[in-house]
């Protein structure tokens, strides 16, 4: 079986707070964003009429999509954890950007267009 942990005696500590601040921002951004979103589907479903149920699914969706995101930077995070390594290149997370980027904007043109709907 193969470790992904890293031996922290080897790292110095402004790269152990590099790792933190990673984890942090990566791991924990779209974690809290995907609770927030099912937080406020679940006072719309639990609050409003039948009429706005369907915005609070929109919302559910768009948590599950930010659970996915999440679970695979965070794959993403243990698979490349050689990050102090120097002769690696550096690779941003445009991708990651661009997919959430993408699944807010149909999010949000799909509740604009259920409230312009709405009788």
């Amino acid at each position: 079986m193969v470790s992904y942990r890293l031996d922290s005696s080897q790292l110095t500590n402004a790269e152990i707070v590099e790792l933190r601040a990673r984890q942090r921002t990566f791991e924990g951004a779209y974690g809290r964003t995907c609770l927030s979103s099912f937080g406020f589907a679940l006072i719309i479903l639990r609050i409003f009429d039948e009429d706005f149920y369907t915005i609070g699914f929109v919302y559910i969706a768009f948590g599950v999509a930010l659970l996915i995101i999440s679970a695979l930077r965070i794959r993403n995070n243990i698979e490349n954890f050689d990050i102090f390594e120097k002769n690696k290149p550096f690779v941003t997370s445009g991708g990651y950007v661009a997919l959430t980027s993408g699944i807010a904007l149909l999010t949000y043109l799909a509740l604009l267009v259920m409230i312009l709907r709405m009788d």
